[in-house]
């Protein structure tokens, strides 16, 4: 008999564990590879593709095999000084006066997109270490999706400049990208003790959690194509409706010409080379920008209603959608789509125009309230070497670092000045002022000022979005005949701060509370121990304990309309109502003019808000736009 533990004797026979059978095979695991198909992609592909006279860079069957001619390859492996790749885009990029390699490579011919010394080592160590196509071995399950299974949006921008050039300056590109939005992220896991997980992130870089990045994964860790938040492909790779909020949206993986690419146009024209495509008509409807825009926590809280607020808008009622107003030529004014200026939708290299339809053409800035918080050399764009290099050390860098880092700021700058205009022009079309007061008074007489805000936006209350954070205020004051100015209401603390419960100087009692205050910020309302409730800046509840973990809650929160714990305590303005206040004003100057200055003022984030989650650093980058302004005279006698 045979024993059925291995090592143990059984009569004269002993039974041993089979050893594990280990097979030396050949798996190509060369990193540079990545490296060299990432930069290949994004720098060659628009004109190196399939079905064109140049040799296609688009695969690495491509790369490696002979040219479409059948002359000779253009990777030799093992050596890069027979590869006319590496030839191509070798140069001199130390500036080196002793080095045998031309000052500027052949291609490619934009001066910033020139290969940079990391990239072009990864060319060189890839090509001489036999050319190796990066590939896992096979795991159950199948394979893990790493950065190359998607395209970047540069790839996107070699057929669809206009396109590329809108997005790059939008807060969908600048999603992730936000100081704010990480540092608000990490406080938020911090204070959850990590159970709220990616809820954040999903919405900010889809392709980020696709790629197994974590809601704490910081924004220099992350891969550059998760850095692109909301590029391309989250929204064009959507070949179904999937009528899910909270951004649980997923995210189709494949090259730009290995997966179909769906549009608001029915009537694709293929191309040589290019990516299959669709006509879709889910991209046009509200309910696709709803999957972001309605946000509800976990908890039944619900944090963003955008998209709510819409469904019960006279804009819906009226058949204007969300692609109306913020993807037309005018931001904030709804415009049909055959009412839009026409022209190509795509600009493909190496295609005759004429062969391609005019279109309607959607403008892809999507302004908002946002902007970037970061320096012009970060966002919009950014050059490839100063991901292995230090910018700032300027005395270190070649001339043609600084030159093209001379360059990238004065684009940079364009690009965020015409972000800024936009985002004024949605801004002065969201509201109006309207002020009557007396035109005459005695001295030390108290005179009432009303003041009516009525919103111009028929789409969604004002503000929209994540408004705990959003404030639209208004200020009145009282200048003098000598110019001396009395702030009646609506005046900030030393720290910027409006004087509300959200003070710091308030809340220590140096400075009195504004009660007159008319303010369309709603604010977070959480129980305390005590069976009250206080407004708070962060949406997590640590009245009741101190390390909250997010869970469901055990009642449903539409059985008693609203959590039991947190809430959203709204105070936007609803779709084109009106809502005003009046003001008591004592007019303390002496006889003369005097003016009344009243102005509705917006700003995306309160100060508060950066000292609570650790960036107080950033504050002086916040802006006060002033939506709308009045001025008007009362004769002190």
């Amino acid at each position: 008999m045979i024993a059925l533990v291995a090592g143990v004797s059984a009569g004269t026979e002993t039974a041993h564990a089979a050893p594990p059978i280990v097979r030396n095979q050949n798996h190509a695991y060369d990193l540079d590879w990545i490296q060299v198909w990432w930069a290949l992609r994004q720098k060659c592909r628009g004109c190196h593709r399939p079905g064109t006279e140049r040799h296609d860079l688009t695969s690495y069957a491509a790369i490696i095999g002979r040219g479409p001619d059948g002359d000779s390859p253009i990777v030799v492996p093992g050596s890069p000084e027979e590869s006319l790749l590496y030839e191509q885009l070798v140069w001199n990029h130390a500036a080196d006066p002793d080095s045998p390699l031309p000052d500027e490579p052949a291609m490619p011919p934009d001066r910033l997109e020139w290969f940079s010394a990391g990239q072009l080592q990864a060319l060189e160590r890839w090509i001489r270490n036999g050319a190796r196509q990066y590939r896992r071995p096979p795991v159950p399950g199948g394979e893990p999706l790493l950065e190359v299974h998607f395209p970047s949006a540069k790839e996107c921008a070699a057929c669809h400049p206009r396109q590329y050039d809108q997005w790059s300056r939008s807060m969908h590109a600048y999603a992730q990208h936000s100081p704010v939005f990480e540092a608000f992220t990490l406080t938020m896991i911090e204070r959850t003790g990590g159970t709220i997980g990616t809820f954040c992130t999903r919405c900010h870089t889809p392709i980020g959690v696709s790629l197994g990045e974590t809601g704490s994964t910081r924004n220099v860790c992350r891969s550059r194509l998760s850095m692109e938040g909301i590029t391309c492909v989250v929204c064009h790779r959507m070949q179904r409706p999937y009528y899910k909020a909270s951004g649980r949206l997923p995210v189709t993986p494949g090259q730009a010409d290995q997966g179909c690419m769906y549009g608001p146009f029915v009537d694709a024209v293929p191309v040589a080379g290019g990516h299959p495509a669709q006509g879709s008509g889910y991209l046009l409807k509200s309910e696709f920008c709803g999957s972001c825009h309605d946000v509800t926590s976990p908890q039944g809280v619900r944090l963003e209603e955008a998209f709510s607020e819409w469904q019960n808008s006279p804009a819906a009622k009226e058949g204007h959608t969300c692609q109306h107003c913020h993807m037309g030529p005018i931001q904030g004014v709804p415009i049909a789509r055959n009412e839009r200026p026409w022209g190509k939708a795509a600009v493909v290299p190496g295609v005759d125009p004429a062969s391609l339809p005019d279109r309607p053409l959607s403008d892809h800035t999507f302004s908002g309230p946002d902007y970037s918080l970061l320096p012009d050399t970060e966002f919009p764009h950014k050059l490839d070497w100063m991901y292995e290099q230090d910018y700032r050390d300027t005395a270190r860098l070649s001339p043609h670092q600084r030159d093209t880092l001379t360059r990238l700021r004065i684009r940079n700058r364009t690009q965020l000045e015409r972000a800024r205009f936009k985002r004024y022009e949605l801004l002065r079309n969201a509201a109006r002022l309207h002020v009557t007061h007396p035109q005459c008074a005695e001295q030390g007489d108290r005179i009432p000022i009303r003041v009516d805000v009525e919103s111009l936006v028929a789409g969604h209350n004002l503000p929209t979005g994540f408004t705990a954070e959003r404030q639209v205020w208004v200020e009145v004051a009282i200048i003098d005949p000598h110019g001396h100015v009395e702030i009646v209401s609506g005046g900030l603390d030393e720290n910027g701060d409006l004087l509300d419960e959200h003070s710091h100087e308030v809340e220590a009692g140096h400075l009195r509370a504004d009660h007159h205050l008319l303010n369309f910020q709603s604010k977070f309302v959480s129980l305390t121990a005590q069976g009250t409730e206080r407004t708070v800046i962060i949406p997590v509840n640590r009245h009741l304990a101190p390390l909250n973990v997010i869970r469901p809650p055990t009642t449903p929160a539409q059985s008693f309309g609203r959590p039991f714990v947190f809430r959203v305590a709204k105070s936007s303005l609803p779709p084109l109502q009106t809502a005003g206040r009046t003001y008591h004003a004592r007019m303390h100057g002496d006889p003369g003019t005097s003016t009344i200055r009243v102005r509705l003022n917006f700003r995306n984030l309160p100060p508060s808000l950066f000292d609570k989650i650790g960036i107080p650093h950033l504050k002086h980058l916040l802006e006060t736009v002033v939506i709308d302004e009045y001025a008007g005279c009362v004769e002190v006698r």
